[in-house]
């Protein structure tokens, strides 16, 4: 599996947070506890977001949801609460790079403007 970067110059202003839909699907499934609620949230079908779940599992190689038997109700596994955790902390850091990458185009984008 390999991670990319882009990013685009745009007029108007842009968050600097990077989302993944496996870390947005996660997020919903564990404060909504279960895949119908998380679904709902979400906008999508119970059907869409189940089969998500179970791509991401064979992806990765290992279960991210511990899956209701009669109620429902869907659990994360300790695994997916600690990708939640590393990936939380790895979007801080980005953050901040993508911050400081801002303000150095808009600077080098200003000392351009002012050379005219």
């Amino acid at each position: 599996m390999y991670v990319s970067v882009e990013y685009k110059f745009s007029d108007q202003p842009t968050s600097n947070r990077i989302e993944h839909a496996l870390l947005i699907l996660l997020e919903s499934l564990h404060v909504q506890g279960s895949i119908a609620a998380a679904a709902k949230h979400l906008g999508r079908s119970y059907r869409y977001v189940w089969g998500e779940l179970k791509y991401w599992e064979e992806q990765l190689g290992t279960q991210l949801v511990v899956w209701g038997r009669s109620s429902g109700g869907a659990v994360l596994t300790v695994q997916a609460l600690e990708f939640i955790q590393a990936m939380s902390l790895a979007q801080k850091a980005l953050e901040a790079s993508v911050m400081a990458i801002k303000s150095s185009v808009l600077y080098n984008t200003l000392v351009l403007k002012s050379k005219k």
